[in-house]
């Protein structure tokens, strides 16, 4: 059973298509020194084995890590309560190392950290989440993502919003770089390398919903399906993905 955590308090928990997902809000502890007993009040939510894995990190990622942790273990209660008690360790790739029986996916920023969980199905078979921080007025001053990690069709499509909305533009491409990770997420099992932003193409809609279009070397010849879906959670962007088994 997961301890209630003071420090780390559950903000939401929802089911979305791909599967649960939990979001925990993380600590601002006032200086380092309060860091160890802000750790240690999650010590006994954690299963031993993660509690150890968290103590060879570095403090910031620490926190980092122990919240993620308990949004798995909350977002793993809900959709295989069977499990609930398994430790959830790490991948040689730094993915979280569900037990047989479940998927999972991690990603935190600064002040959140989500997990989205699912049993395995074939159309359910690998998830990617990622969390993004809501772009502000502030983010007006900073240079533009989008000729980085945007193809040209997705520039184009922004191109009339850029100029009549700029912060909402900031905040459209926050979304597809937030999308864009979660599928490289839930396709990393199957290329196991770095994926170049120009490889995904992502298409959100107003509902939720994501048309994802992929130019992999990896897939050539053969078919796989992913399913993206977008929320929005506690001044954040939150975007998960779901491939399917893949086939000749």
């Amino acid at each position: 059973m997961l301890h209630s955590v003071p420090d780390f308090p559950l903000v939401d928990t929802r089911r979305l298509p791909h599967g649960t997902l939990s979001a925990i809000a993380l600590p601002a502890p006032a200086s380092d020194a309060d860091l160890p007993s802000v750790l240690a009040s999650a010590r006994e939510a954690l299963h031993p084995d993660e509690w150890t894995l968290s103590e060879t990190l570095a403090p910031p990622r620490r926190v980092a890590f122990v919240g993620g942790r308990l949004a798995l273990r909350t977002a793993l209660r809900d959709a295989q309560p069977t499990l609930a008690n398994a430790p959830i360790l790490r991948t040689p790739r730094r993915a979280p190392s569900m037990p047989p029986g479940a998927l999972g996916s991690v990603s935190h920023k600064r002040r959140l950290a989500v997990a989205l969980v699912s049993a395995p199905t074939d159309a359910v078979h690998t998830l990617g989440v990622d969390v993004e921080e809501r772009p502000d007025a502030d983010d007006l001053t900073r240079p533009d993502l989008a000729p980085k990690i945007l193809t040209p069709l997705e520039r184009h499509e922004l191109a009339p919003l850029a100029a009549s909305d700029p912060l909402g533009y900031r905040v459209a491409v926050r979304l597809r770089f937030a999308l864009k990770e979660a599928v490289y997420k839930a396709i990393d099992p199957h290329v196991q390398r770095y994926v170049r932003f120009q490889e995904v193409e992502v298409f959100p809609g107003a509902a939720g919903a994501v048309a994802v279009r992929l130019a992999l070397p990896e897939f050539a010849g053969r078919h796989i399906t992913v399913q993206a879906y977008w929320t929005e959670l506690h001044g954040h962007l939150v975007a998960t993905a779901a491939g399917s088994t893949v086939t000749p």
